[in-house]
């Protein structure tokens, strides 16, 4: 592990794409996490995904509303989110999301095991 406090300035950074049009820009990241921003216009969002059995995920919604899908055990379920809310995806964890409301949804992620992502 690194012995220094890295700076990241995170309007130099460029956004990366998703599939569903979600964009983010990674603002920290370490061995074993990724934290990051999140930007989604209405309508746009993540596609299904599954991450390994090694990845967490957490969301904090900044702005803007959504709804977010995921599987387990064979059924599919779906929770409505908002501005100040936090959300958990447990491990290997098959989910897609998208925007809900008329103005950009932004949110603060952290992934752990970022090096494994997805399967």
């Amino acid at each position: 592990m690194k012995q220094r406090i890295v700076l990241t300035k995170a309007g130099q950074l460029e956004w990366q794409i998703l599939p569903g049009d979600a964009k983010y820009k990674v603002i920290a990241k370490g061995d074993k996490f990724r934290t990051g921003i999140g930007v989604v216009h209405p309508g746009g969002g993540e596609t299904w995904h599954k991450h390994t059995t090694e990845v967490e995920e957490t969301y904090f919604l900044l702005e803007g509303k959504g709804k977010i899908w995921w599987k387990s055990n064979g059924k599919e379920y779906d929770l409505e989110f908002s501005q100040g809310d936090g959300l958990y995806l447990p491990y290997g964890i098959e989910n897609q999301f998208v925007n809900t409301g008329n103005k950009e949804l932004l949110l603060l992620y952290s992934i752990t095991n970022a090096s494994k992502m997805r399967e």
